[in-house]
């Protein structure tokens, strides 16, 4: 019988053999032909690389290797590189039994083998080869081979000993270049089975948490029960998987539906199924509905459906099951005193408890420093453990110093519980609680997939505990959070409302309403906590500067000899006090600090003995300078009381370990970041500010090292009551005037910065007609598709956007993009692309020229700032005119320079600039001043007594209780109820709303409100508590509602606005692309309306949104 191979030319016949080969055994041996498929893939992708001299073979000549090299990447279109990544990965799992092999399977990857030859042939072959269709007829039909694996094995090793390939000659490479390049708009070839493709993404995503997709009566398992026409509940069925436990009963069902659907099309038939399956085996599986790309469960008899990325594996599975009938209430579960004891504790584990019974899955827990946040979090593992609520648990923290603190204390009050710290062990399968850092982990669940299985899946940890909440949870760590699906906490003292770090967001809260809060006043109030007491110090350089005509003679010899510039011989007549710490360092001041502390600060040991302090550093040079200063000015301490702990030590551990001992040196820690936060020494008595800090956040934590009681420090009878805050950088001046601080927002990656500008540059260009705009264009969208089909489809970053990911690895999916497609790339490729390029200068630059691209494009100028940052990196790059490469640029380099060349700037122009220069921007020598240090006398100005630092707090739940009882009882007021029925409302009647709430203090003050709700238009607000009347919403929307042209699913989403308008007031557009609108359609509003009418949508709940502010 003739082969589906034999339209192979001669040029390709040492490669037809092993086709063939497989070809007669996919029903006699399916596993042995699907290993012969992937060892004929690669056959062909060598053959490719040998022959084609745009390929280069990377270090790593492994087929996954070959396959993911970006040139290669480029080569095949997203179809075939998934086409032929199933042939990879089917046969690693049929060479290594992680996967039981059909027939119909191996079929398919031969059917793939035969497109993907056919594909190779006709791209590098001059003249065309006509391809029969695949027969199926031809594959053999023998019976199976009994001996197959041993086959397997034979093959492999034949392959693996085979020869290094042999290279071709230059006129041949260009020869298939030249036949390759004819044919580069040749299309791949089309998917013979897209559901059988769609189900080998999905039985491989079943493989990597122990599943065998063709177990016995895993997959088309039949079942009796669904619905009929008839009205009767005796129908078959047939579902795609079952997973089963040991016992013989369902554990979970997969519903699985085209990668082109919307997996929750398939949520009611999953249900239907789980009805069955009830009835049948008398036990209720887990649900879960997929497309491969998306994955939901539904473990309908506790919880709503929610997202997951991935599937659970048997335990898991088996404990969710067991879990429902098992456990116990945690409302009144006993908490064991001896590892919490104080009634907030005890009340903060309450409200989790309660939350979590009322199907809710995250806690937010706001805790001051100082309050035993780490023991709340024990005391709740060790009641939801006993309750049967959680048998593994993982603490997560930003900060090796963290877990090692929370490791070391968590061992002292659950010693029955393993717990493994994975930055410094290797070993957890025991583990119950597993600690790590965000950095580490992000790694280690895809180091820990292998060719079986993920350690860590989604469902490995029952509880997540997420400490320091407020910082650590964002950009990149952010998927951690969203990748484990067990119960999640949050811990934190100083919680953020701010727009891109929104603490309360993250766990589904409202601004300033945490699952349980017990703030600082409240903790010193019930004197679980000492109080502070802040000393301001002025010291004169530190205020002033050091100006010369106030200096010595001899100072004045001594500030010449450092300040004066080498050539000139001229120097300043005064140094700004920011050099201070930054890059001079003065003996004088820096004496002048420590004596100030060793005579002040609070002392121990009957006296003698400065207490333990805390000094908090500008940076390690400053840090290691005042180490210096004070063994030279207390030498009888011979270098082991004063101690720089941070970063740079090898051993800081160790010195931290040693500091939290009550009678151990150091007693003077110097920190630089290391000890602002989660360091736990109740000794620590005396603090000093000796850096200027901005954030609120990071100012509370750093008050929070002092906190804390301590029995008997003082002496036999005298405990500590309170501590000393040292400030010699007016710290605390600016927080009486700033209290919330400078805003701080999250910086964005540059790589993903990068994406983003050259997505808004496509945007723009492609608008433009002209053809120089519109190649341009075209460049930019391979920069970018190249980042996507590199992005690694193992990585479980890449899966929670997978969808995305597929779709734009088809580079014709940036062709006339639109605001949508922007949103989209940004939200879900932005993120996780990285760059090949490592120069970060050179990126820096591109930064800047494509800000003053989309500037010229959008504004049609360039602001001046941005020009003088362009002019200042030339001016830079001309003091290295003696580099070479330096030196050859150096005329466009001095026409940066100028004023001249900024005159007319268009777009091509300032591309080049960039092309031009962005490598050279690794030669520009660093601005970082070299440190200067002197000793010029410094002195202390006057001083005040110590003073209690004023806590502001705010209970923020029942404070909102407050705003929103007020609110609802005064419904009738004028403002108040026009903005509840749509009527436009006047700036006077905003004002006299404004004068009720906060002038006459009904609901406090205006500085405590925006603490509770953040800054936001009154207006808004108030309609987001007291909501719209439905039939105002009604009435805005009517000629939509009205119009006996709309269709079902169109109806529906209106009402759908007109209910989240009653209870919420406001509805932003972006929001209609969310849920709850994507549960009608995927594409939310324009998945239901056209262009047009979308339009009229916006426009009227645009001008809804209006009425809630003043016109």
């Amino acid at each position: 019988m003739t082969s589906n191979f034999s339209f192979l030319p001669t040029e390709w016949s040492t490669l037809a053999p092993t086709l063939q080969q497989a070809e007669q055994h996919v029903y006699t041996a399916a596993p042995y032909a699907a290993v012969l498929c992937r060892k004929s893939l690669e056959e062909w992708v060598r053959w490719m690389y040998e022959n084609d001299g745009d390929l280069e073979q990377p270090f790593d000549t492994s087929l996954n290797s070959l396959l993911h090299q970006p040139k290669m990447r480029e080569l095949l279109a997203p179809s075939l590189f998934t086409q032929a990544n199933i042939i990879r990965k089917l046969g690693n799992d049929a060479a290594h039994g992680t996967l039981t092999i059909k027939p119909e399977q191996a079929l398919h990857v031969l059917q793939l083998m035969h497109g993907f030859s056919a594909w190779v042939v006709n791209m590098y072959r001059a003249e065309r080869v006509v391809v029969p269709a695949f027969n199926v007829a031809a594959v053999s039909q023998g019976a199976p081979v009994i001996r197959y694996k041993e086959k397997m094995q034979e093959a492999e090793a034949a392959f693996q000993q085979s020869q290094e390939l042999n290279q071709r000659l230059q006129a041949e490479l260009d020869r298939v270049k030249a036949a390759k390049e004819s044919h580069a708009k040749l299309p791949p070839p089309a998917d013979p089975n897209e559901a059988i493709t769609r189900k080998l993404y999905i039985d491989l995503q079943l493989a990597e948490v122990g599943w065998d997709p063709e177990g016995p009566n895993v997959a088309e398992y039949k079942v009796m029960g669904m619905p009929t026409g008839n009205g009767l509940n005796n129908g078959p069925g047939r579902v795609d998987y079952v997973l089963w436990g040991d016992n013989g009963k369902p554990l979970a069902l997969v519903e699985a539906k085209r990668t082109s659907k919307d997996p929750k099309v398939g949520q009611h038939q999953s249900k239907l199924y789980a009805d069955c399956l009830e009835q049948m085996h008398g036990q209720r599986p887990v649900l879960f509905y997929t497309n491969g790309f998306e994955t939901w469960l539904w473990d309908d008899v506790e919880y709503p459906p929610r997202r997951v990325h991935g599937f659970y594996k048997k335990d898991e599975l088996e404990r969710l099951i067991q879990r429902r009938t098992t456990r116990l209430s945690l409302t009144d579960a006993p908490v064991d005193p001896a590892i919490a004891d104080r009634y907030y504790q005890i009340e903060a584990i309450r409200s989790v408890g309660k939350v979590l019974e009322g199907q809710g899955r995250e806690a937010l827990l706001v805790m001051a420093t100082g309050t035993g946040k780490t023991r709340t979090a024990a005391a709740l593992i060790d009641v939801m453990s006993k309750a049967g609520w959680v048998k593994r648990v993982l603490f997560l923290a930003d900060r090796n110093a963290l877990i090692y603190q929370a490791k070391n204390a968590f061992t002292k009050s659950l010693p029955n519980l393993p717990a493994v710290d994975l930055t410094r062990e290797k070993e957890h399968a025991q583990a119950r609680v597993v600690f790590c850092t965000y950095q580490t982990m992000i790694g280690l669940i895809d180091q820990s997939y292998d060719k079986k299985q993920r350690t860590f899946g989604p469902g490995h940890f029952d509880l997540i505990i997420f400490d320091e909440i407020h910082r650590s949870v964002y950009n990149r760590y952010k998927a951690i959070f969203e990748y484990f699906d067990g119960y999640r906490v949050g811990l934190t003292a100083t919680p953020k409302s701010e727009g891109d770090r929104d603490t309360y967001h993250l766990f589904g809260l409202e601004p300033g309403v945490p699952t349980f809060a017990y703030e600082l006043e409240q903790a010193v109030s019930d004197e679980y906590l000492v109080p502070p007491l802040s000393v301001s110090v002025p010291l004169k350089f530190h205020r002033q500067g050091i100006r010369y005509n106030e200096l010595s003679p001899a100072e004045k010899l001594q500030y010449e000899e450092k300040f004066a510039d080498p050539l000139t011989g001229e120097f300043p007549d005064e140094v700004d006090s920011e050099a201070l710490n930054t890059w001079l360092f003065n003996e004088g001041t820096v004496n002048q600090v420590l004596a100030y502390l060793m005579q002040h600060g609070i002392k121990v040991a009957g006296g003698d003995r400065l207490g333990k302090t805390i000094i908090f550093a500008r940076s390690h040079n400053h840090a290691k300078f005042i180490e210096e200063r004070f063994n030279a000015q207390y030498p009888q301490y011979k270098g082991e009381f004063c101690k720089v702990i941070d970063n740079y030590e090898t051993y800081a551990y160790d010195l931290i370990k040693k500091f939290s001992e009550k009678e151990g040196a150091p007693h003077i820690a110097v920190s630089v970041d290391m000890l602002d936060t989660g360091i736990d020494v109740p000794e620590v008595v005396n603090l000093v500010f000796y850096k200027p800090i901005r954030s609120s956040a990071k100012f509370w934590q750093m008050i929070g090292r002092g906190t804390r009681l301590c029995p008997g420090l003082l002496g036999d009878d005298q405990d500590k009551e309170n501590f000393l805050i040292f400030d010699f950088c007016e710290n605390f001046e600016f927080f009486n005037q700033k209290p919330q601080g400078n805003e701080s927002k999250q910086g964005k990656s540059l790589t993903h910065r990068l994406f983003e500008q050259r997505l808004k540059l496509i945007f723009h260009l492609q608008k433009r007609p002209e053809q120089d705009f519109q190649q341009y264009a075209d460049e930019l969208r391979e920069h970018l598709h190249k980042q996507v089909v590199q992005l690694e489809d193992e990585s479980f970053l890449v899966r929670q956007h997978w969808r995305a990911v597929e779709k734009y690895r088809d580079i014709h999916c940036f062709n006339s993009i639109n605001e949508l497609n922007v949103k989209e790339l940004a939200d879900h490729i932005a993120p996780i692309v990285f760059e090949m390029e490592q120069d970060e200068l050179a990126k820096r630059f591109d930064q800047l020229c494509y800000t003053m691209e989309l500037e010229m494009l959008t504004k049609g100028s360039l602001p001046a700032h941005l020009v003088q940052e362009a002019r200042s990196l030339a001016d830079s790059l001309s003091k290295r005119a003696s580099i070479p490469t330096v030196g050859e640029k150096m005329a466009l380099i001095k026409q940066v320079q100028g004023t001249s060349y900024w005159t007319v700037t268009p777009l091509s122009k300032l591309e080049h600039l960039r092309q031009d220069l962005r490598g050279l921007m690794r030669f520009i020598q660093s601005d970082k001043r070299p440190p200067i240090y002197t000793s010029l006398d410094d002195e202390v100005m006057t001083v005040a007594e110590p003073k209690a630092l004023i806590i502001k707090g705010v209970n923020l739940d029942s404070y909102r209780k407050r705003v929103t009882q007020f609110l609802l009882e005064n419904k009738t007021h004028l403002t108040i109820h026009k903005l509840r029925t749509n009527q436009p409302i006047g700036q006077p009647e905003l004002q006299d709303l404004e004068n009720m709430l906060f002038d006459q203090g009904e609901v406090g003050t205006r500085e405590q409100f925006e603490k509770a709700y953040g800054i936001q238009p009154l207006g808004k607000f108030v309609r987001s508590i007291v909501g719209l009347e439905a039939s105002s919403v009604r009435d805005a929307f009517s000629s939509f509602i009205n119009n006996p042209s709309m269709n079902a699913q169109q109806i529906r989403f209106l009402d759908l606005i007109v209910q989240y308008l009653g209870s919420n007031g406001y509805l932003e557009t972006e929001r209609l692309f969310e849920a709850p609108f994507t549960e009608i359609s995927a594409h939310g509003l324009l998945g239901v309306f056209d262009q047009a009418q979308a339009g009229q949508v916006v426009f009227m709940l645009e001008r809804v949104n209006q009425y809630a502010e003043a016109v």
